[in-house]
């Protein structure tokens, strides 16, 4: 079973927030002009530490299965909106198998599952850190998540992670580039050159 995968700490530790009063204040230009990782949501799920997630897609919703260890339910989640995700059930383990289940994969409300013949033993709690780098000399935390059991980059820069304290949806945001916003204008005003 996949848990927690190396390459998604680095990019939750190289980002930084920002205050959301001055995200409000004007919404197509981030504060300082900086990248982030903003936390867009929380939930708080029942049941065992969840273990993994699995992304897909059915039309245009983006659904997420947080499975847990072998025996316990699926949390299957709408996270189309990352700032307002969605329980949509709890899918119960099939008792008329060995009544665990592990999802090898899912293509939007299908997935393929087997018995799973092993005990596996979930991988140890992380500790993750969002950090703002947008003074190098001065780098500082900015979120610390502690005991997560689980996270997946699940595409179109949105990233779960699950400890304790349940489910975070986190959103990337990158720094607009104010070169590309005037070649952008430039090509607009007079067109293609």
């Amino acid at each position: 079973m996949r848990h927690l995968r190396g390459p998604l700490t680095p990019a939750l530790i190289l980002a930084s927030l920002c205050s959301s009063d001055a995200v409000a204040k004007d919404k197509h230009r981030r504060p300082d002009n900086v990248d982030q990782i903003v936390i867009d949501a929380h939930l708080t799920v029942a049941g065992g530490p969840i273990t993994r997630f699995i992304a897909t897609r059915h039309y245009n919703r983006l659904y997420v299965y947080a499975e847990r260890e072998a025996g316990q339910n699926i949390t299957l989640l709408d996270v189309t909106q990352p700032a307002k995700p969605r329980v949509l059930s709890e899918v119960v383990a099939f008792p008329a198998q060995s009544g665990a289940v592990n999802l090898l994969t899912v293509a939007g409300t299908a997935a393929l599952s087997s018995d799973v013949k092993t005990e596996a033993k979930p991988a140890a709690p992380q500790t993750l850190r969002l950090m703002d780098f947008s003074d190098p000399a001065n780098p500082k935390v900015s979120k610390q998540f502690d005991g997560v059991t689980a996270v997946e980059n699940i595409g179109g820069g949105v990233i779960l992670l699950a400890n304790a304290d349940g489910i975070w949806i986190l959103s990337q945001k990158f720094a607009e580039d104010p070169e590309e916003d005037r070649r952008y204008a430039e090509k607009v005003i007079y067109g293609e050159k």
